[in-house]
């Protein structure tokens, strides 16, 4: 056996490694996109025999108020989301970088990245119920402040924006650490020499070097804002009266709270094409600029 045959050999045999991956995406991710492609052209309850509606389940969810509203609170989320959850993490690795006591700051800030976002709900959720901080404000001579703030429509949805940043500001702040780190000195060096410092070096100079780890936060935020569910689950459940809801919430809640499955695939449909249309030109766009 020649040389270059045996060394082709042994380069396809590399791809037997990445088979076993490539089935299981196959049958249970891709296979699973058609299917609720599929779904979504039929009325289905889970039990009785499917009926092909075509296109309606999409009209039906572009004339219900739930869906508009639920498509307005993503929107919301996404937005909110993708700008506090730079800016804050930023403030604060800036803050300590240079701190004598980073490694307690660290610890300190990436603990509720630590906790899942069902635990870190129900932690706000207690919080914020007429038992605790409500009520707390009630004995300091604020009865006005003494109610159920996750019972107040669209307050709450911004409440749970600041649990997912606050539990998001740990990871996000490590990647700024880390960006502010390996950072190049000369051209930080030169902007000094030239007498920038302050606010002026940070927006000249250090932000524009930390471009690629914004650009990452801001992926990673666009993506978690789009799939919220479980915090707003565990926090509302959609509440009061399903004005909380976002798309990933709408999604379940029309296929196993009402059963009705081509809807709940009709939304899934809606999201992922959402999802893929803005992750597309927002990496569409960085590339090109880079």
């Amino acid at each position: 056996m020649t040389a270059a045959k045996k060394k082709k050999k042994y380069y396809w045999r590399d791809y037997l490694y990445i088979v076993p991956a490539v089935v299981m995406i196959g049958v249970f991710f891709i296979s699973s996109i058609f299917y609720t492609l599929h779904l979504s052209f039929f009325e289905w309850d889970g039990f009785s025999e499917k009926i092909f509606v075509g296109f309606q389940n999409y009209i039906n969810l572009f004339q219900d108020q739930n869906f508009l509203i639920s498509v307005m609170n993503t929107l919301i989320w996404v937005v909110l989301s993708m700008v506090t959850s730079v800016l804050v993490p930023l403030v604060i690795a800036i803050m300590i970088t240079r701190s004598s006591a980073i490694t307690l700051f660290k610890n300190v800030f990436y603990f509720p990245t630590a906790i899942s976002a069902t635990v870190g709900g129900m932690i706000m959720a207690t919080l914020l119920s007429t038992y605790g901080l409500p009520q707390i404000f009630a004995w300091l001579g604020h009865p006005e402040l003494a109610r159920d703030w996750l019972a107040i429509p669209y307050v709450n949805t911004f409440i749970m924006i600041l649990t997912g940043v606050w539990q998001g500001i740990g990871l996000n702040m490590l990647l700024f650490i880390s960006g502010i780190k390996n950072i190049d000195t000369a051209p930080i060096e030169a902007a000094q020499i030239e007498g920038a410092s302050g606010l002026k070096m940070y927006t000249k100079v250090i932000l524009p070097m930390l471009k690629p780890t914004i650009i990452v936060v801001l992926l990673m935020a666009l993506v978690n804002s789009f799939k919220v569910f479980d915090s707003i689950w565990v926090m509302t459940k959609g509440g009061p009266y399903r004005t909380s809801e976002t798309l990933a919430l709408t999604m379940y809640e029309e296929s196993f709270i009402y059963n009705r499955f081509g809807s709940g695939a009709a939304v899934a449909v809606v999201l992922t094409i959402v999802i893929l249309v803005v992750s597309y030109f927002n990496v569409r766009n960085t590339f090109k600029e880079d």
